[in-house]
């Protein structure tokens, strides 16, 4: 029987005839088309170099290099290797990914994977104190010298009330970047903390291990007994309780007049600081005793004591700029003073500032939170950058000042208030012309709220409740006049 002959089979061949069953076949070979081309591009890209072929979507943007690295990249010119201490397939997949980005940027890097249980002897080479390097750990070797991260510097961790670790930011490129720095260098400034004025040490607010982490060596220096060492890269004074003595001040100034590098963080609770304001005078600047009361509500977080500043256009703050992901926190704020008279070459760029609707109160004897008639409104700086350009000799670095008016910034910064970390770190690091480190800080993996004024409230409801629901009524209306009248 031939299959013409087939009862029904003409019929069904006459259907593949019709204009419905060629569109649909013609759609189906293009989605097929379709299909294929992105599974070849897929395939392509994943070939291709990880700068090209991947994009970071992540909020904190956790696998992506921050502008300074790349800068620290493209300017290395020697050759750096990485030891990966673990057994091959056995590595860490956000760590081989950070790494990735690091040799797609730079051919001078090498990678290799080194099983510490069949290559002992490698891995002694690098274990001068005989304690043992652990497994999963990351060696970066340059020309100069060589620096080794362990498993747990990659990560940040809060430990719970149950004495259990909780991850809370990825460190990778922070821990990386600074192992470049050092080993293609060789060099650790060292940074003097002022002692003597009944202040808590840096290392009792957890700030030792992240200097150390930034390639700095913390020491600490007592000016009444010493000047400033002759190998101070920088000198900080952190929330100091009582005034600078004379001869503190003198030390100071001199070491300042020399191209010396300062970091002051102060609080109001010193009350008067004369001998304080007199180095500070004489770049220009003085603390006003009394604190900063907000009123603002886009620049306030939980009372007017305590302020969520604006951050001002400068190197510092550039990667703070955005508020909301790594917002400052100031409690009781002191302002400053930027001195009409100072010399010609000394240049001041605020850094921080309150709000115009901010006052400043000096009489603390009120304990209202409402404005005096004695209180004068803003805004105010709270902090400050200080340059003189003036060169004191050939081969001398030029003078570099960072004031902030808030005594509790890096207690805040210890409870987790990331932005005021990075406000330290940031200052820190632009005293010692080290812009690229400036923002290479673990990446938080926690989540912020959105945080909106009355306006911007104002505005997403008028678009979500009225403006949305609107377009789609009306382009169901229309469509349904159009289906009537057909």
């Amino acid at each position: 029987m031939k299959l013409k002959e087939i009862k029904g089979f003409k019929s069904i061949k006459e259907s593949f005839q019709t204009k419905q069953v060629k569109y649909g076949g013609y759609a189906a070979l293009l989605t097929v088309a379709v299909i294929v081309g992105l599974i070849l591009i897929n395939l392509m890209a994943g070939q291709a170099s990880p700068r090209i072929s991947q994009i970071d979507l992540t909020e904190n943007r956790l696998f992506s290099l921050s502008e300074q690295t790349i800068q620290l990249l493209e300017r290395l010119d020697t050759q750096v290797n990485f030891f990966g201490l673990w057994r091959p397939g056995e590595e860490d997949y956000n760590l081989m990914n950070v790494i990735n980005l690091y040799l797609s940027r730079n051919r001078n890097i090498t990678m290799e994977v080194i099983d510490p249980d069949r290559n002992p002897g490698f891995v002694m080479r690098y274990d001068h104190d005989r304690m043992g390097i652990p497994r999963g750990s990351l060696i970066v070797e340059g020309e100069m010298a060589f620096r080794i991260i362990t498993p747990r510097e990659m990560y940040d961790f809060t430990i719970t009330q149950a004495g259990a670790l909780n991850i809370t930011g990825m460190a990778m490129e922070q821990r990386i970047t600074s192992a470049l720095l050092f080993a293609s260098t060789g060099e650790t400034p060292v940074i003097y903390e002022i002692t003597g004025a009944m202040q808590p040490p840096l290392a009792a607010l957890g700030f030792a291990d992240l200097l150390e982490r930034e390639n700095y060596i913390l020491r600490t220096v007592n000016l009444t007994l010493t000047p400033v060492p002759y190998d101070a890269a920088g000198v900080v004074l952190i929330n100091p309780q009582r005034d600078l003595s004379p001869i503190e001040a003198e030390r100071l100034l001199d070491y300042l007049d020399g191209g010396g590098r300062l970091l002051i963080i102060a609080n109001y609770l010193i009350r008067e600081l004369p001998n304080l304001n007199t180095v500070l005078a004489s770049y220009g600047l003085r603390f006003d005793y009394g604190i900063v009361l907000e009123t603002d509500p886009a620049y306030l977080v939980f009372d007017p004591r305590t302020v969520w500043p604006n951050m001002m256009p400068h190197a510092i703050t550039a990667p703070l700029a955005d508020r909301v992901r790594t917002p400052v926190i100031m409690v009781e704020a002191m302002p400053l003073s930027i001195l009409e008279t100072r010399r010609h070459s000394i240049e001041i760029t605020p850094l921080v500032s309150s709000s115009a609707s901010a006052f400043f109160r000096t009489d603390l004897t009120y304990n209202t939170l409402n404005r005096l008639p004695s209180d004068t409104l803003g805004p105010f700086t709270l902090a400050a950058a200080v340059t003189d350009p003036a060169w004191v000799s050939d081969g001398v670095n030029q003078t570099r000042i960072v004031v902030i008016g808030c005594g509790a910034l890096l207690h805040l910064a210890s409870q987790g208030i990331d932005g005021n970390r990075d406000l330290f770190m940031n200052s820190l690091t632009w005293l010692q012309d080290r812009t690229e480190n400036i923002t290479v800080r673990a990446r938080s993996l926690f989540l912020l709220p959105l945080r909106l004024n009355l306006l911007q409230i104002v505005i997403f409801g008028g678009v979500f409740i009225l403006v949305i629901p609107a377009v789609f009524f009306i382009a169901g209306f229309i469509t349904w006049l159009k289906r009537r009248h057909l």
